[in-house]
């Protein structure tokens, strides 16, 4: 299975999600987990460095049985259209914020001219519970133009700090959380 992971700006957490979903199937399945990290940041590939992550930087020719990709945060990109070209799965990653309605519209517009639509999902991230924000979700997936996982990711600053502290920076409640939006993913 190979999951695209995009927006077409930068900030959206795109690498952290990449990151948590590998870490949470490699550490729940007998799966070959790689991560394409095609963001010119290599973060993904540092994060692998700096906290020993049990999850294999994928390099050309390797094959995985679950491979993420970490894409460019441009729209323009090459390797963002070609890597929504050979998912199984799109995730477009946004937070909740209006703002960012834009870009994600503009990426899902993106998605939909490479014929991705059908298997495109929004991740809503960085969701702060209990907000107006995190009312909408379902009108925010319909002005974006395409429909949204179940699962969420609230604003944790854990997920950052797992980028230097590894999974273990993550709570039970934390480690759920994300258990869920990759098994969804995998559904």
């Amino acid at each position: 299975m190979i999951i695209s992971v995009c927006n077409g700006k930068g900030g959206s957490g795109k690498t952290t999600v990449a990151m948590l979903i590998a870490l949470a199937w490699q550490g729940s399945s007998k799966r070959r987990v790689g991560l394409l990290d095609l963001d010119p940041q290599q973060t993904a590939t540092q994060w692998v460095g700096v906290t020993g992550a049990p999850v294999a930087i994928a390099k050309s020719g390797e094959s995985f049985d679950v491979l993420l990709i970490d894409t460019p945060p441009r729209l323009e990109s090459r390797e963002l259209i070609d890597a929504v070209k050979r998912a199984d799965r799109v995730v477009l990653v946004t937070s909740p914020s209006p703002t960012d309605l834009f870009t994600s519209r503009t990426t899902a517009e993106a998605i939909k001219r490479e014929g991705a639509a059908e298997k495109a999902r929004i991740l809503f991230n960085k969701v702060k519970p209990r907000t107006r924000l995190s009312r909408d979700l379902d009108d925010l997936a319909e002005r974006i133009g395409l429909p949204s996982l179940k699962s969420y990711l609230h604003d944790r600053q854990a997920y950052q700090h797992a980028a230097l502290d590894g999974w273990s920076a993550l709570t039970p409640e934390m480690e759920r959380e994300v258990f869920a939006v990759a098994m969804e993913l995998n559904g």
